[in-house]
């Protein structure tokens, strides 16, 4: 460290630390404070992880388990945990489990066991709930930490591909950045998109309940230092069973296979938006697409701009500008549809907030409303302000 001191302003008070504190170790100075576990904190309005250091002055504000952003990161924490504890005691035999949906403060949950390319559900008994239990338990007592890893994301593909994770296999080929956050407790590695606690000493709340075939894992609700009472509700859990298996039978059941339909399906689902607009619209309406491949539906009336025609346009800006030189030379223009944005101008998930701002500022000063596609999970863009323009 060196000797060098940050200054950090906590709770409307200026306090002194040696630069590369952990924000860990700075919790632990004002946990008796709070009521509920802080799992995470906001550095110069940033969320970072319990295990980041503090490496310049700024202002620390500590989420704890009854805030919305670390309740989520608990359940995912929670989760994991669950899951590293299936694969101690079934891994071996090529059985997996499934996160199926939510139901009330929990999570439906199946095992899941290869046979003859075909999964079928493992049917769990009392016993094998008590073990699952114990599992976790002695996790939570052994206190493990909880590792991130930015990988390249087609290191990524590789990596689920060995570890046959095929699901998440799939989910990363449609992924546009270049990098993914990969976390690993005790060996065993996943993917999750959001913050995790440091360490399984956090997750200290939670239950394993037979339901069905499988289980749930319930969390806590209001009161975040006990677990809320699994109250069945047969009839939301029949019909996410049922919409569940016509996925299945339509090979659409995870988000990877989803994202397959999707990317066969979208760009036919702009076309016929961009058809249905250039019928009442009194100006012109733009459809710019990467290629000519599936533009054959277009109405004739759309003008239709293939980015192949134009390869020197690589970055953000250049396309940006191309948008901007496109406005000032028509002013008839009423609607654009970009379609497959993350395959135009190398923009990323992590570039996409910085090209919507400067998207909303060509409407505005335009008047032209945009409409995008865009390849990715919705949880992945839950941040990102779309105020301005549509994204299907």
């Amino acid at each position: 460290m060196n000797g060098k001191k940050v200054m950090l302003t906590i709770q409307g008070e200026k306090k002194e630390y040696p630069a590369g504190t952990s924000f860990l170790r700075i919790a632990q100075d004002y946990s008796d404070a709070y009521q509920d576990d802080i799992v995470l904190v906001l550095y110069n309005r940033r969320l970072r992880e319990l295990n980041k250091c503090a490496d310049g002055d700024g202002t620390v504000e500590f989420l704890t388990t009854a805030d919305k952003t670390g309740k989520k990161a608990y359940r995912r924490s929670v989760t994991l945990l669950m899951q590293k504890a299936v694969y101690n005691l079934w891994g071996k035999g090529n059985i997996s489990v499934r996160v199926k949906y939510s139901i009330g403060q929990g999570n439906y949950c199946e095992l899941v066991k290869w046979e003859n390319d075909t999964e079928e559900v493992v049917k769990v008994s009392g016993t094998e709930i008590n073990k699952l239990k114990n599992e976790m338990y002695q996790m939570v007592v052994s206190d493990i930490e909880i590792h991130k890893e930015s990988i390249n994301t087609d290191d990524a593909v590789t990596l689920f591909h060995d570890l046959g994770m095929t699901d998440k296999e799939k989910l990363f080929r449609y992924r546009r950045s270049s990098r993914v956050n990969i976390y690993e407790l005790d060996h065993y590695m996943d993917y999750f998109y959001g913050f995790m606690v440091p360490s399984t000493g956090y997750l200290r709340y939670y239950d394993v309940i037979p339901y069905a075939d499988g289980f749930m894992l319930q969390f806590p609700d209001k009161n975040t230092r006990e677990v809320a009472p699994f109250v069945p509700a047969e009839k939301l859990f029949h019909t996410l069973k049922t919409s569940r298996d016509w996925g299945k039978m339509l090979e659409i059941d995870t988000i990877g296979a989803l994202n397959d339909a999707i990317a066969a399906g979208k760009t036919q689902q702009m076309i016929d938006l961009a058809n249905e607009k250039v019928k009442t619209s009194s100006g012109n309406v733009v459809f710019i697409k990467r290629s000519s491949k599936d533009t054959y539906s277009v109405d004739f009336n759309i003008r239709v701009i293939k980015m192949a025609d134009y390869p020197d346009i690589l970055t953000l800006e250049e396309f940006v500008g191309f948008l901007y030189g496109m406005a000032a030379c028509n002013y008839d223009i009423e609607a654009v549809f970009i379609d497959s944005i993350l395959k135009q101008a190398n923009i990323t998930l992590e570039s996409l907030p910085t090209f919507i701002e400067k998207l909303n500022k060509i409407s505005e000063d335009a008047k032209i409303d945009f409409y995008l596609s865009v390849s990715a999970d919705k949880a992945e863009i839950a941040d990102v302000d779309t105020l301005g323009c549509t994204v299907l």
